[in-house]
């Protein structure tokens, strides 16, 4: 039996999740046992983790919410999985993914609790959705200027991934409202790519496709020369120097 616990700790110790089993029949539910890993991802050393609540993990940017959904947890004797905002012995703030599981042992309630460190993976999540708003703040609002006939204005720089998020959008937007003629005015618009006006053709095939024809306003004769020759006649954009050329031929 000696055998088989001392290769469960070792295990636990091995593992890269960090553990603890709390004891409830105790005064405030303190912590009776700790692996190596969660001392090494909080910084305390296990004579200072034992015996006390792991609340002493939480800080100023701990979210109520999340602490209020671990005692409700506690309180039922039910699973739960939360992510909150955790401080380690130091004062430097990670992400934690706790999980708490009720188990009975030979009669009597214990709590083990499963620590993850996600803060690499919760900033680039941030990362992400911040980069998203900028996309966002760079691509203006879709309107709707006449039955049928959608504009949206871009500004600031062509990438990739921000070409991506428009051509979702538009065709969205095109599909929702039946948008049968859609311009694109790049007048505010730098690339960052070398004659990158050829990408506007996937998003040209996806509208025809849809019934609905693309124009892009803003283009200036050097961009037009460019699409002349690095596309062929059946690819060939519909271009116009401002919205209001290319709304007198929708008009006429």
């Amino acid at each position: 039996m000696d055998t088989q616990i001392q290769l469960l700790e070792a295990m636990l110790d091995g593992s890269k999740v960090g553990t603890i089993v709390t004891d409830p029949a105790k005064e405030d539910n303190p912590i009776i046992y700790a692996n190596h890993t969660f001392t090494e991802m909080t910084g305390y050393e296990k004579e200072e983790i034992l015996g006390r609540n792991c609340r002493f993990l939480q800080g100023l940017k701990t979210a109520p919410e999340a602490v209020d959904q671990i005692r409700q947890a506690i309180r039922s004797q039910e699973k739960l999985t939360v992510v909150l905002r955790n401080y380690r012995k130091d004062g430097t703030p990670f992400w934690n993914r706790l999980a708490i599981s009720p188990v009975t042992v030979e009669g009597k309630l214990y709590f083990i609790g499963t620590q993850t460190d996600i803060t690499v993976e919760r900033m680039q999540q941030e990362a992400i959705t911040a980069n998203e708003s900028e996309i966002e703040k760079l691509m203006l609002p879709i309107l709707s200027i006449q039955p049928n006939v959608a504009t949206v204005a871009l500004v600031g720089t062509m990438n990739l991934q921000r070409f991506e998020t428009l051509k979702v959008k538009l065709c969205e937007y095109v599909s929702e409202h039946r948008i049968e003629h859609a311009l694109l005015d790049i007048t505010g618009l730098t690339w960052n790519e070398e004659s990158p006006l050829h990408w506007f053709t996937q998003i040209c095939e996806a509208l025809r496709i849809m019934g609905s024809q693309l124009y892009i306003t803003g283009v200036t004769p050097q961009a037009a020369t460019e699409l002349v020759r690095d596309l062929d006649r059946e690819n060939m954009l519909k271009t116009y120097s401002s919205i209001e050329k290319a709304l007198a031929e929708i008009n006429e």
